[in-house]
């Protein structure tokens, strides 16, 4: 009897920790540092959303809409693998997941990302992934 008191007790925490866990939200991503302005980039494509892509992007790169269509399926995560900040320029990498979901369609790639400081913000630039070019 106390052996089945406490298998249901821990199916309970188990149950509230999931239900937790999934239910956190994660604060917006902040415009202001490079990391944040990355985020927000591949937010939009995800979103597939070029109004917000485009002003992500530094001007030099030449982009407007509509931007070509970059896949079949939007990342399925991303994480911030590392950051570094030199004066007015930043690198941000990313490690991202691609695919529709299921354990054998899943493709992971690390993308690196250059960005430049624009008044108290951050552009990118260079050749983003999954734009690459528009000129």
């Amino acid at each position: 009897m106390v052996l089945a008191v406490v298998a249901g007790l821990v199916a309970v925490l188990t149950i509230t920790a999931w239900v937790l866990a999934t239910n956190r939200r994660s604060p917006a991503p902040d415009p202001a540092t490079p990391e944040g302005t990355v985020l927000l980039y591949l937010l939009a494509v995800a979103e597939d959303d070029d109004a917000t892509m485009i002003k992500l992007l530094d001007p030099s790169l030449e982009c407007s809409a509509p931007l070509p269509d970059f896949y079949q399926t939007p990342p399925a995560s991303l994480s911030v693998a590392s950051i570094k900040t030199t004066g007015d320029a930043a690198t941000v990498v990313v490690d991202i997941t691609e695919g529709s979901g299921g354990p054998f369609d899943l493709y992971e790639h690390e993308e690196t990302f250059e960005l430049i400081r624009n008044g108290s913000g951050w552009l990118i630039t260079g050749e983003p992934w999954p734009v690459f070019a528009c000129k």
